[in-house]
């Protein structure tokens, strides 16, 4: 195989399909390497992952004597970081994209299936997140331009954004990290890259394609904006989209939600020095958990928000604070427990109580039964 590599790189290098990686050469003349691949898993792969034992759950099969055994069938191409001094790949080595469409769909369909516990995904969610992530990688390196190809690329990172979104709401819960290795920091960090590429798609291809699914995830990227809300031309860029994308519905509920969010955090909005009448603070958060929970926002752009809960919980929890004059550590028993429950959102008092001892604060009982926020801990 080793031998049959090197002879597929020495003709691709002599018929003009890749560069030599032994000569220099300046970046305009640089040759965009066309992929050859029709499986799942280069056949290059297959064999130095069997060879290295390096293969996963999801890529064996139980056959008629009992014995688990590689099934390269269900292998797929793995994700390899770029490092200096690595082997260039070959046109063998990347797969075409109506492959990594097809690679995508078995990912999608046979691998996780109808089901998205959080249990099932826990177990599949490493594979997923490591073939998918290969997956934009061998389209990244391809550099498209048909019209066909652009239009599978778009498809699978629609896709693949969509995968990482669920993603963060169903393994969002309690031992996630323990039990499935699950990194919440990677998974938005991956959302965020996804997303970024599907953009550089709609904007290079705006006159040769019709995106129809574009205000989806251009409403997905406005809520997204949430991790830096210092960001103050947010409305003059959505202004610079499409009109039809701009104006879509989807759009402009994500642009409520972010200013809502927004408006209860920053500096910039109702509350500076603290000065703002808690009244208002209550309307404020108030209409960001209600914007989320209306069904004019759908599951996804919903699944987004919650990134960034806990972020508008602490904002709120702060100008409470601030806003009654105290600091972590003093004594107060005006907020009772029914004022701030609609601020904070959480599903039980539990997660309210936990939620503010990270904060050096917690729920504490009046004598005639009422709970009320103490800004001091227990």
């Amino acid at each position: 195989l080793r031998e049959a590599r090197e002879k597929e790189k020495k003709a691709a290098i002599r018929d003009g399909l890749m560069n030599d990686p032994d000569k220099s050469i300046k970046l305009s003349e640089a040759i965009t390497m066309v992929a050859t691949c029709q499986d799942m898993c280069p056949q290059f792969e297959r064999v130095d992952r069997a060879y290295k034992n390096d293969i996963a759950d999801m890529e064996k099969v139980m056959y008629s004597d009992g014995e688990i055994h590689m099934d390269e069938d269900r292998m797929v191409k793995s994700f390899k970081r770029s490092a200096a001094g690595d082997e260039l790949p070959i046109p063998s080595d990347l797969r075409t994209p109506q492959t990594l469409q097809r690679t995508l769909d078995y990912l999608v369909n046979d691998v996780l299936g109808d089901d998205i516990s959080s249990d099932h995904l826990g177990k599949v969610h490493g594979f997923l997140w490591d073939r998918t992530r290969a997956i934009r990688k061998d389209f990244s390196v391809q550099q498209l331009t048909k019209i066909d190809d652009l239009k599978i690329a778009i498809h699978c990172f629609e896709r693949i954004a969509r995968l990482h979104i669920v993603y963060l709401h169903v393994l969002a819960v309690p031992g996630a990290v323990e039990k499935y290795s699950y990194s919440h920091q990677q998974e938005i960090e991956q959302l965020d890259k996804t997303l970024l590429s599907l953009m550089q798609y709609y904007d290079d291809t705006r006159s040769r394609l019709n995106c129809e699914n574009e205000a989806e995830f251009r409403a997905y990227c406005v809520i997204f904006q949430l991790q830096d809300p210092s960001t103050p031309d947010l409305e003059d860029r959505v202004q610079n989209w499409p009109r039809h994308i701009a104006g879509d519905p989807r759009v402009q509920e994500a642009l409520k939600i972010f200013a809502a969010a927004c408006n209860a955090s920053d500096l910039q909005g109702p509350f500076p020095s603290g000065k703002t009448a808690q009244v208002i603070a209550r309307q404020d958060w108030a209409r960001f958990w209600d914007l989320i929970a209306s069904n004019a926002v759908s599951y996804l752009m919903a699944c987004v928000a919650e990134v960034y809960f806990n972020y508008v919980r602490e904002m709120a929890l702060k100008a409470i604070v601030g806003g009654s004059g105290g600091k972590p550590g003093n004594e107060n028993t005006s907020w009772t427990l029914d004022s701030v429950w609609d601020i904070f959102n959480f599903d039980t008092a539990e997660q309210l109580d936990h939620f503010c001892s990270l904060f050096g604060m917690s729920l504490k009982t009046k004598d005639d039964g009422t709970q009320y926020l103490s800004f001091k801990s227990r």
